[in-house]
């Protein structure tokens, strides 16, 4: 007991001289209490989720209680996953990202390759699907899950619009829309407030909140061009051949090399 305590003494005052100065996506870190960022060269997970990470050549045990993240190195996967969905090769996508979802457990690239996993799942009317994925990543992160990766929130909502489990929802969006929230997060809480909508054909008040993303924050390519898409879909239903057609155009030409603008026709 007393040479492992004197470990993580060692341990700590080794990581707090080790502090990397800004994010780097190209080199593995932890994140200790207090916001630190510590750059390591390798990171082992065990399946209770503490690491064993190499610095200066030298393994180093982590308890999970001693770390608030671990980033390990990008997978190429990523990447590659966006661009088979992005041509609309959702099959593919979905072996690069399951396999990304098993390797990467507790080193963050899970959490992205989990969110895009449970959006090919929602598009294909997977919703228990994509919210077994968003638990099995619960149950990694825990408590923590959305504060390290806010974009999951917007998964979660999604997730209870096609399940129809939308007691409280659009109080809670309404909430987060009209407060001193993250901007993103107002957008994300806008694009949800209008499929709630969509969901009871209230197609008019869909379109506004759309409308309001595509507005205040276009300049974010993924929330612009699915905010258009939705707005063209939304014209769709109601029979606006006109303003189907003007959104769609829009979406294409501001936002080409977008899934939705591949999917705008389906």
């Amino acid at each position: 007991m007393k040479r492992s305590t004197t470990c993580l003494k060692r341990l700590a005052m080794l990581l707090a001289i080790t502090v990397l100065p800004a994010f780097v996506w190209g080199q593995a870190y932890v994140v200790v209490p207090g916001g630190n960022r510590v750059q390591v060269e390798k990171i082992l997970v065990r399946p209770d989720g503490s690491l064993v990470v190499t610095i200066g050549g030298e393994p180093r045990d982590i308890p999970k209680d001693k770390y608030v993240q671990a980033v390990g190195i990008k997978p190429a996967g990523i990447d590659q996953a966006q661009a088979l969905m992005n041509e609309g090769k959702n099959d593919e996508a979905t072996k690069v990202l399951t396999k990304i979802l098993s390797s990467s457990k507790y080193q963050s690239w899970d959490a992205f390759a989990g969110e895009k996993l449970a959006v090919i799942q929602l598009g294909a009317g997977e919703h228990l699907q994509a919210k077994r994925t968003l638990d099995s990543l619960g149950r990694r992160y825990g408590d923590n899950m959305i504060s390290l990766f806010p974009f999951l929130e917007k998964v979660q909502w999604d997730v209870k619009v096609k399940s129809s489990d939308v007691v409280g929802l659009e109080d809670e969006l309404t909430e987060i829309i009209k407060g001193q929230n993250e901007p993103l997060r107002k957008a994300r809480a806008l694009l949800v407030r209008g499929d709630l909508k969509a969901s009871r054909k209230d197609f008019q008040s869909a379109v506004l909140d759309y409308l309001r993303v595509n507005y205040f924050f276009g300049d974010n390519p993924e929330l612009g061009a699915e905010a258009l898409y939705k707005t063209a879909n939304a014209f769709a239903k109601i029979g606006d051949t006109g303003r189907l057609r003007k959104y769609t155009t829009l979406l294409k030409e501001t936002y080409p090399n977008s899934e939705f603008s591949l999917k705008i026709g389906s």
